[in-house]
């Protein structure tokens, strides 16, 4: 019996005997009869272990994979350049009112994470990738060409859709054609680049920002990347058809759209009032008022839908909440959701406090994270070749948010004297905390779920962005309310749009304006705030660190083709 390939959602009456195209990938025989055949819930019998084999391999994997690979540094780039363009955007565009909007549109965009999931177990999934790669590549060009702000603006939205559209697509990909002992070491490739191309965002941003190309081509350099890779994506990426005799419109109709617009809705009225709570709007106005009552509302909305899920049934629900059956199936979303938090707190923020602290340049600011980036990868690796080795996991989730906890209570203790070493030091915890678990999220969910449901382990992704989302949003939220407050305490008389100016960082022309001692004045304000933006991954970490205490203390992954008792 031969099966096309699955995707998240993923369901039993879909593993029926079908004839297929030439041209689409299949699972082999042999692990469609060791999943059929597992003997225990969570572990993979011995034979379909010893079997698994790709269906792609040789120099058409190798493109394959590098071309997944591409996609992911291009979305994780594009997340986090924007961070170090921000005051040239506004210098171009003389619009310091819509500052917030340049980080949060990107944010919206990226809401779309949980129903573009759905989608990829519905639709082919090789011309969604691509569809997903058009998008994002003309939003490129959108941005890289915006006239006004508010064109910028809405290419950073249709970015945020496309790239979080082809990173849970390459994240797919690589999940369905890769076995269950080697998949752990192919996903840490992946989150290796990404976190690789975050740290580089600022980089790239600030030497585009002060080099004769400017901020455009922070913007324009997805496209010549994208082109060179192109043969990859259209030759060696196979055609994997989820559901291949469901007439189109029936898989339209078995998404779950009210889910979908209650969740959009909710999540950008949240993202909203986060990031214009304190800037925009006031606290107590009724603009603010009104987006917080409508975050609950539709909260509480998404939550009964899912329940009840009217018009689809159980399986198609927005949020797999029958997938997370288990302490651990609801825990690894959460851990995989804090270890993006804590990731992009530092991202964001340390290149800043050098900024101000240092003088720095955007790209000498980014440059200094190579330290986070450096732990970040090698404990990834680590990860990847250990975990599968030895078995076991929880203790990698003991030990990095443990680190990470260390690293963030550090980071909380930094004023605008502290030396440029200790900051790395505190930094390279960080990516060593981040680096123990970050790729291990999607293996272990694969390896303890039910067989016929182990392409939901994806939705651990799907957290992952969430927890980005959640970073940026509560982050941005600390610190603006009070590096505003703080800087206006100390410069009386500056209008609200020209301390977010400030803000941004040194080379803007408000700050460049001031005299010594309000600049003195204003580091130390601005370190203290960034000071306490880490917090947020503190807590979040120290919340981890409990909950992997739940976490199977079991050996659960097979070790050269056997089966671990």
């Amino acid at each position: 019996m031969t099966v096309e390939t699955s995707t998240p959602d993923l369901m039993p009456e879909t593993l029926q005997g079908e004839d297929r195209r030439p041209s689409e990938t299949t699972l082999p025989a042999e692990k469609e009869k060791g999943l059929e055949e597992s003997t225990e819930r969570g572990t993979p019998s011995e034979n379909s272990a010893q079997a698994q084999q790709r269906s792609i391999t040789g120099l058409k994997w190798f493109f394959a994979y590098a071309s997944v690979l591409s996609t992911v540094f291009l979305f994780a780039l594009d997340g986090t350049i924007v961070a170090a363009l921000q005051p040239s955007i506004v210098e171009t565009f003389k619009t310091e009112s819509d500052l917030s909007w340049i980080g949060v549109s990107f944010m919206l965009g990226d809401t779309a994470i949980l129903p573009l999931g759905k989608a990829f177990g519905r639709f082919n999934i090789k011309w969604l990738f691509i569809s997903c790669l058009v998008i994002f590549e003309i939003r490129s060009a959108v941005c890289g060409a915006a006239p006004t702000m508010n064109a910028f603006i809405v290419g950073r939205v249709i970015g945020g859709v496309g790239g979080c559209g082809i990173y849970v697509g390459g994240l797919t990909f690589v999940a369905l054609l890769t076995t269950d002992h080697e998949r752990p070491l192919y996903l840490a490739g992946i989150y290796c680049v990404w976190g690789i191309g975050c740290v580089l965002g600022p980089i790239i941003g600030g030497a585009f920002a002060q080099s004769s190309a400017t901020w455009r081509w922070g913007f324009y350099i997805n496209l010549p990347i994208a082109a060179l890779f192109a043969p990859a994506y259209l030759i060696c990426l196979p055609v994997i058809n989820p559901q291949p005799n469901k007439p189109f419109l029936d898989r339209l109709r078995s998404l779950d759209w009210i889910g979908t617009i209650v969740f959009l809705a909710g999540a950008t009225c949240l993202s909203m009032a986060l990031n214009f709570g304190g800037t925009e709007y006031a606290w107590s106005s009724g603009s603010e008022i009104a987006l917080l009552v409508m975050t609950g509302v539709l909260l509480i909305a998404f939550i009964l839908v899912t329940i009840f899920h009217p018009g689809v049934s159980a399986e198609d629900k927005l949020l797999p909440v029958g997938f997370m059956r288990t302490a651990e199936l609801v825990t690894l979303p959460i851990q995989s959701a804090i270890v993006a938090g804590a990731m992009y707190t530092s991202i964001y923020y340390v290149p800043l406090l050098f900024q101000f602290t240092r003088s720095d340049s955007p790209l000498e600011g980014g440059v200094r994270m190579l330290p986070l980036i450096c732990a970040l990868v090698l404990l990834t690796l680590l990860n990847a070749i250990f975990m599968p080795k030895l078995g076991y996991y929880m203790p990698w989730y003991v030990f990095g948010n443990a680190v990470m906890i260390v690293g963030s209570a550090l980071m909380f203790t930094i004023n605008s004297d502290t030396s440029p070493g200790h900051i790395y030091g505190y930094t390279f915890l960080i990516g060593v905390g981040v680096g123990c678990f970050q790729s291990a999220g999607v293996a272990v969910a694969s390896a303890i779920a039910a067989p016929t449901e182990v392409n939901n382990a994806l939705w651990v992704t799907k957290a992952q962005i969430s927890g980005v989302l959640a970073s940026l949003c509560v982050d941005g939220a600390i610190f603006q309310n009070l590096v505003i407050e703080k800087i206006s305490s100390v410069l009386p008389g500056y209008s609200t749009s020209e301390i977010s100016e400030i803000t941004t960082g040194t080379s803007g022309s408000v700050f460049q304006s001031l005299s010594s001692d309000q600049k003195s004045a204003v580091i130390d304000q601005v370190t203290d705030s960034i000071r306490r933006v880490f917090i947020y991954p503190l807590a979040i970490s120290a919340f981890g660190f409990i909950l992997s205490f739940t976490l199977s203390r079991r050996k659960l992954y097979l070790a050269e083709g056997k089966v671990a008792k």
